[in-house]
C-alpha cells in the first residue's frame, strides 16, 4: 500500500505536469512578474531586504544546458553569526521553489565566505531569487535573470535500466582547508538519481516517465545538523551539492536522502586533502 506521502507526491506531480502542458500551449510571457505572488505564498507579509550585500547569487546569464544550470549562493565574510535558512526560487518553473534549506549548528557562524552550490533545471527565461534568513530573523534577497529553455522537459535517459542502476548511490567528500585553523571547510554530495519529474517523455514509448525525485537531504556531522534541505524536481538529475560547513576536529559527514517513493539512501564522507 502506498504511503500517504507517496500518494501526495504523485498527485502533486500530476498537477504540475498538467500545469506545464497547459503552459506549453499558452506560454507565460517572459516578462510576466511572478515574484509578488511567489513571495506572498512563501514568505507571507514578512519584509525582505533586497540587494543589501548579505547574499550574492552566481548564475549564468545564458545557460549552456537548461537541464543542468549551476547556481551558487554566497554570504560574504563580513556577515557574522549563524544562518537560519535559505531558499532558491525559480520564478517561471512549474515547481518554483527548487530548494529550502534549514541550517544547523555545524553549518558554522562565519569566519569566511559561506557558499552553497547546486544544479537546477530552468524551464524558460526566468528570474532566480536567492533568499537567506540570518540569525535575527531578517530575510535578505538577491536575484539573477537566466536565459534558458526546456530544462524541465529535457528527455529522460534512453536506457532506464542503466539510469536506475546503483540508484541512490551517494558519494560524499569533505575537503581539508588549506589552513588547518580555517573556520570553514568544504564538502560535496553527489547522489545518483534520475530525479524524473513527470514532464519528460520516454524517447521509445512516447509516454511520460513517472515522477520520482529526491525530496529531502539531511547532512549531519556526528549528532549535529549541518543542514536539512527540502528539494523539488527543479533540482537536476543526479543531485549535486557543494557547501561550506564548520571546520572542527571531527568532520565526518553522514548524508541521508529520501525520494518521493519513500526510499532512503545513506552515504558517509571521505576526507580529501588539498595540495598546493
Amino acid at each position: 500500500m502506498e504511503t500517504y506521502r507517496k500518494a501526495i507526491g504523485r498527485a502533486a506531480a500530476i498537477v504540475m505536469a498538467a500545469t506545464w502542458m497547459v503552459g506549453a500551449v499558452y506560454p507565460a510571457k517572459a516578462e510576466e512578474d511572478m515574484w509578488p505572488s511567489l513571495r506572498s505564498e512563501v514568505f507571507g507579509d514578512r519584509p525582505i531586504k533586497e540587494s543589501d550585500g548579505v547574499v550574492i547569487l552566481d548564475a549564468p546569464s545564458r545557460a549552456e544546458d537548461a537541464a543542468v544550470v549551476p547556481l551558487t549562493v554566497r554570504v560574504p565574510p563580513a556577515v557574522k553569526g549563524p544562518l537560519k535558512s535559505m531558499w532558491l526560487i525559480i520564478d517561471q518553473n512549474p515547481a518554483p521553489v527548487a530548494l529550502t534549506v534549514t541550517f544547523g549548528p555545524a553549518a558554522g557562524n562565519g569566519g569566511g565566505e559561506r557558499r552553497f552550490t547546486t544544479r537546477v533545471r530552468i524551464d524558460t527565461y526566468s528570474y532566480v531569487h536567492a533568499v537567506v534568513e540570518t540569525d535575527d530573523g531578517t530575510l535578505h534577497m538577491t536575484k539573477a535573470f537566466v536565459k534558458a529553455s526546456g530544462g524541465c522537459a529535457a528527455p529522460a535517459p534512453k536506457d532506464a535500466d542503466q539510469a536506475s542502476a546503483d540508484l541512490g548511490k551517494t558519494v560524499v567528500k569533505s575537503f581539508d582547508p588549506a589552513l588547518q585553523t580555517a573556520a570553514l571547510r568544504e564538502a560535496q554530495i553527489m547522489i545518483k538519481h534520475p530525479n524524473t519529474n513527470g514532464l519528460q517523455m520516454d524517447p521509445d514509448t512516447r509516454a511520460y516517465v513517472p515522477a520520482r525525485f529526491i525530496r529531502e537531504v539531511a547532512v549531519r556531522r556526528g549528532s549535529e545538523l549541518v543542514f536539512k534541505a527540502e528539494t523539488s524536481f527543479s533540482i537536476s538529475a543526479n543531485p549535486n551539492f557543494r557547501f561550506t560547513y564548520e571546520n572542527a576536529s571531527e568532520n565526518t559527514l553522514e548524508v541521508t536522502s529520501i525520494d518521493t517513493d519513500e526510499t532512503k539512501f545513506v552515504g558517509h564522507s571521505t576526507q580529501v586533502s588539498i595540495t598546493q
